[in-house]
């Protein structure tokens, strides 16, 4: 009987990333593949870094399965509409799918959420007619039309019973690439950024020490990537695996994902280095301590300093893991993270963007609870190197540029010929192939980063085309915003800039024409006029909300040839005032570091971000980890 045909497919990011030149290959389809295999299937695996996806092999299974993160979400879907158009059923899976089952649905059959494993076998049994899919846990599908989604399976406890992924299923593999191999599964730090909990679990599963032994022998790797969300979260188990590595003589080049403490216990350092540890990938973060804090990261700048100290002095090279744009952060702080790299001898970094990835605890608040502002629902660019939300301190043009400029800040030719003259050749190789993709990116990018910056001077095309007069430096402003608390900072800010504030309205209870006739003096003595907006009313704001209110009933009853009208957004959803007022600034000046430093300037009135929406703050970032 001729064997039934899965394919397996993991596309790739349609934009340029900190991982575009090295492969690490993901273990989910690989791990399936060799399942599948093992129970009979004819199994194509394809890895879209790896090689290109062959449509004449997908177009002949019976049944395609696709694994999708976040940024790779468009592709999945694309594909999974092109195999359906085929009559070919369509199981997905992977971290996106999992917390966004309804939005898969849309393009798929069914949704294998969370650890596959079980779920799939059961699925393809009930496909077969051999049980029922509304009793599979961790399934969504559809029924009668509708969608159903039935419990989530509980974690896997025995990981050994998975087989050794066979890497020879991916198509175009090369047996000299780097191989992934997975220890344990599970987090258990509760750091505010990250979905791996949300999918693996608080929890600490471990492969046996035995079984991790062997799959180094199976695969006979020159370099391994220990897949673990952190290697070293149970540091006894850590170190017996590497003497285990040591006394059997299994000891390729690795790497792993760490925190800072794994540089303070000098056992497990010597054991490291022992064993052939070629690098480590250090989630560092911040160098900034109220960043730190957001992220509830538990580390200090004075222990991440000693950490890189120590790792130099075990001769372990450091990728550090930086991310920006938290409500602490303005761009000097990302300028600064990029200077303490290349001060501190660090081989490689990357500096991603906060992104609000679904399954991380700060999900909801920028989705549930709209405390965010978002610039783009385009999951394609949730890869941690585009700006999709407007940050606190800066615009997102800013955030963008100072994230990728820093980073080529860091791969300088200075930095390659400092480790050129250490006879470091890896960390040249590597540092000029990050140059050269940091380049590449921007051209590739060009037009998302301009999208940004038109963004911050949309304002000034508006004003440009009602202005009559030759540009004044004057805004008009009610005279209620200049008496209330965002009065003098909004002043302060606008006069560092050279332009002038003009009041009007002395009471906003004034007559339609009352306010016509405060309004017709300003026509030609100012470019524009200062409009504030709430959303809502937040606690003690209720009567400033009321003046808001009533200006915007009575303007609404005013000529249409008064100034042109700039909104200033009392409320913005980041709990900032920052891009409303760099919008203002922007009439008037094209230079951002002049407004940035501006804004900078009157920070203290915005101390804790708090001027008239306190509720808004409470909002916390979210990262990006790869």
């Amino acid at each position: 009987m001729k064997k039934r045909k899965f394919v397996l497919v993991e596309p790739k990011s349609t934009h340029l990333h900190v991982y575009s030149r090295y492969t690490i290959p993901r273990l989910g389809v690989i791990l399936l593949g060799t399942m599948l295999r093992d129970r009979g299937w004819d199994v194509k695996v394809y890895i879209e870094d790896v090689s290109p996806v062959d449509m004449t092999e997908v177009l002949s299974a019976d049944i395609v399965g696709i694994s999708t993160l976040t940024s790779t979400a468009p592709q999945s879907y694309k594909l999974a509409e092109v195999v359906r158009n085929h009559g070919i059923p369509v199981i997905m899976g992977g971290t996106h799918v999992t917390f966004c089952p309804d939005e898969a649905l849309d393009f798929s059959d069914y949704v294998v959420r969370g650890e596959g494993e079980e779920t799939l076998f059961e699925l393809l049994d009930a496909m077969d007619g051999k049980g029922s899919f509304d009793k599979i846990l961790g399934l969504s599908f559809w029924k009668s039309g509708k969608k159903v989604h039935t419990p989530d399976r509980p974690l896997k406890e025995d990981l050994d019973s998975n087989p050794i992924p066979d890497y020879s299923l991916v198509e175009g593999w090369n047996s000299n690439a780097i191989i992934s191999i997975a220890t344990s599964r599970g987090c258990p730090f509760t750091c505010t950024f990250c979905s791996v909990p949300g999918m693996y679990g608080h929890g600490f599963r471990m492969h046996s020490i035995e079984r991790v032994i062997e799959e180094i022998r199976v695969n006979k790797p020159q370099y391994i990537f220990f897949a673990d969300d952190l290697f070293t979260a149970n540091r006894k188990r850590t170190k017996d695996l590497l003497r285990r590595m040591i006394e059997e003589g299994l000891t390729p080049q690795w790497g792993a994902q760490v925190r800072i403490e794994t540089a303070f216990d000098p056992e497990l350092l010597s054991l490291m280095k022992e064993s052939n540890c070629f690098n480590v990938f250090v989630g560092f973060e911040s160098i900034n301590p109220k960043t730190l804090d957001l992220f509830n990261k538990r580390q200090t700048y004075e222990k991440i300093v000693s950490s890189i100290k120590k790792f130099k002095e075990a001769g372990i090279r450091i990728h550090g893991m930086f991310v920006v744009g938290s409500d602490a952060d303005d761009k000097e702080t990302i300028y600064e993270t990029s200077r303490f790299a290349t001060e501190h001898g660090l081989e490689t970094i990357q500096l991603m963007i906060l992104t609000p990835l679904p399954g991380s605890p700060d999900y909801d608040q920028f989705y549930a609870t709209g405390n965010r502002e978002l610039l783009s629902r385009d999951w394609s660019l949730y890869d941690g190197h585009h700006a999709v939300y407007r940050p606190k301190n800066m615009t997102a043009y800013e955030l963008n540029v100072a994230a990728i400029d820093a980073m080529e800040e860091f791969y300088s030719w200075k930095t390659i010929l400092r480790s050129a003259l250490r006879k470091d050749l890896i960390s040249v190789i590597i540092q000029t192939s990050s140059k050269n993709l940091l380049r590449d990116w921007k051209k590739q990018n060009g037009e998302y980063i301009q999208s940004l910056r038109d963004q911050v001077f949309d304002k000034a095309k508006e004003v440009a085309v009602h202005r009559d007069v030759k540009l004044s430096y004057r805004i008009g402003v009610p005279k209620f915003i200049l008496d209330a608390e965002i009065g003098k900072s909004l002043t302060d800010f606008l006069t560092e800039l050279g332009i002038s504030v003009v009041p009007f309205g002395a009471s906003v209870n004034l007559s339609s024409s009352g306010l016509s006739s405060r309004l017709d003096w300003l026509r030609g003595k100012v470019d524009c006029i200062v409009i504030p907006v709430m959303d809502k009313a937040g606690q003690g704001q209720e009567e400033i909300y009321e003046k808001i209110q009533r200006l915007w009933k009575s303007l609404s009853r005013q000529k249409e040839d008064l100034p042109a009208m700039v909104k200033l957004f009392l409320d913005r959803q980041d709990g900032s005032l920052y891009s409303s007022m760099a919008q203002i600034a922007a009439i008037f000046t094209k230079d951002l570091d002049k407004v940035n430093k501006a804004y900078r300037s009157i920070m203290p009135a915005f101390s804790g971000g708090e001027v008239l929406a306190p509720v808004a703050v409470e909002s916390k970032p979210v990262i990006l980890r790869v």
